[in-house]
């Protein structure tokens, strides 16, 4: 049996549409039931990451940058699925086929954005669980964010195969390490790194 989209349409009550309000309703129940379906495979067992991994031959690294992280599969999704739906609510309240354009474009904007830091978070807590802060112990870095005395900054630091950013503390709680000083990491405390400047003149 052949489904057409107007005829699809007319079903849910949307068949008194015409023009482009048939283009943004499209987009809202595609983009809806693939992103209801993503989650599903999501929820199931992580199919979803493993096809998006295959499909586009990456592998989905924390150290990507945020705005590949606003292109991942949900983030699109939720572009096409909220783009349809405001343009189209906006088109049917004002008759205004810019407006809804650009409401769409808006609400599709954000909520990609929403899914990116959504993504990012979950993503952040999945590596953090396999994370052992103990091979940091040994390797070198540099600061990235001023240590205070007494206080913690941010480092970079590449063990377990990743550069990392993370907290740390001196060594010496007296003794503050300007950015852009090179250190060793000499112990952790959790997922806070205790760091000593690198001493050239000790090298061999």
């Amino acid at each position: 049996m052949e489904i057409s989209i107007p005829g699809f349409l007319d079903f849910l009550g949307l068949g008194s549409i015409s023009g482009i309000d048939i283009l943004f309703a499209s987009m809202a129940l595609i983009g809806t039931g693939l992103f209801v379906l993503y989650f599903i495979l999501l929820i199931i067992g992580g199919f979803a990451d493993g096809v998006l991994e295959g499909a586009f031959n990456i592998d989905l690294d924390m150290d990507a940058g945020f705005a590949f992280e606003l292109l991942t599969l949900q983030g699109i999704l939720s572009f096409v699925m909220m783009f349809g739906i405001f343009g189209l609510a906006v088109n049917q309240a004002n008759d205004n086929t810019l407006m809804a354009i650009g409401a769409g474009t808006v609400a599709g904007l954000i909520s990609m954005y929403i899914m990116g830091k959504v993504y990012h978070l979950f993503r952040g807590l999945e590596s953090e669980g396999n994370v052992d802060h103990t091979n940091a112990i040994g390797a070198r870095g540099e600061v990235y964010m001023n240590i205070p005395s007494n206080g913690s900054g941010q480092v970079q630091v590449t063990y377990q195969n990743a550069l990392r950013t993370m907290a740390a503390r001196s060594k010496d709680d007296a003794m503050e390490i300007p950015s852009g000083t090179l250190i060793r990491v000499v112990d952790h405390l959790g997922a806070m790194l205790i760091v000593e400047p690198l001493d050239f003149t000790s090298e061999e």
